[in-house]
């Protein structure tokens, strides 16, 4: 069989399984793996990503809990149709199983972007606001959550330029590929998604008006808005197991 998935990259601090299962589901919201599609042997498999089987067995649950594949007894393992995958499940699987990594993620992630949003007030030229205007315009614009991801991403990312602080856009740089899959799960919940362009207004009037302090709070309201539509999904879906009352997923939800 051809390879669909080459072979995995350098370790980060994730564990393999999670780099594993990333890789896999990248491919099918590329298209490289289609709905229906079988998923080659297990030994295969692991030969063409480079890893151990039990790395793969792990990552290959985690895939089965999010709905991305299903095993299908006697006939082997296939892509599901992404229109029957729920995002809020998905979302659910995903923040347990990463939930001390994603309160560390949205802590920097709010340190970085306000004070770069007080920065760009001071810094911000031209050229940086026409990229933030740009990259909204293309994010209110988006079709499908591929292309929301892509815009958000150039949004957030031309906010954090426009500070015109290397070491802050260098910090950040290296949260992009964490933000990546978190923006993946929650912009799929229509409440995230419809909200976000706005709120990226709101941030880029403050910078055009030099305003820091509201540009500040306009950015943290903007993110802990976005975040309690995910907790809220959660708490309304049957397969999140109320995530927003347990100790275990308080820690990572902002209050």
């Amino acid at each position: 069989m051809t390879a669909v998935i080459g072979p995995i990259a350098d370790r980060d601090r994730r564990t393999l399984s999670d780099i594993i299962a990333e890789q896999i589901y990248a491919a099918v919201q590329a298209g490289t793996l289609a709905p229906g599609e079988q998923l080659p042997i297990e030994t295969e498999l692991a030969r063409q990503l480079g890893v151990g089987r039990t790395s793969l067995r792990e990552a290959i649950q985690k895939l089965r809990a999010m709905g991305v594949i299903e095993v299908r007894k006697g006939l082997g393992t296939f892509i599901v149709d992404s229109s029957r995958i729920d995002p809020v499940h998905s979302f659910a699987q995903w923040a347990a199983e990463n939930k001390f990594e994603v309160t560390e993620l949205i802590e920097t992630r709010l340190a970085v972007e306000t004070t770069a949003a007080g920065l760009a007030c001071e810094r911000a030229t031209e050229t940086d606001l026409a990229r933030l205007r740009e990259a909204n315009n293309s994010h209110r614009n988006a079709v499908g959550v591929d292309d929301l991801v892509k815009y958000d991403e150039e949004f957030h990312g031309a906010l954090v330029s426009a500070s015109h602080n290397s070491l802050l856009t260098r910090m950040y740089s290296m949260l992009v590929p964490s933000l990546r899959e978190f923006r993946r799960l929650s912009l799929a919940i229509p409440a995230s998604a419809s909200r976000s362009s706005k709120s990226h207004e709101e941030i880029i009037d403050a910078i055009e008006a030099r305003d820091p302090i509201r540009s500040r709070n306009e950015t943290v309201k903007h993110l802990w808005t976005l975040y309690g539509a995910v907790a809220g999904a959660l708490a309304e879906s049957p397969a999140a197991s109320h995530p927003t009352k347990t100790a275990d997923r308080r820690v990572w939800l902002p209050r």
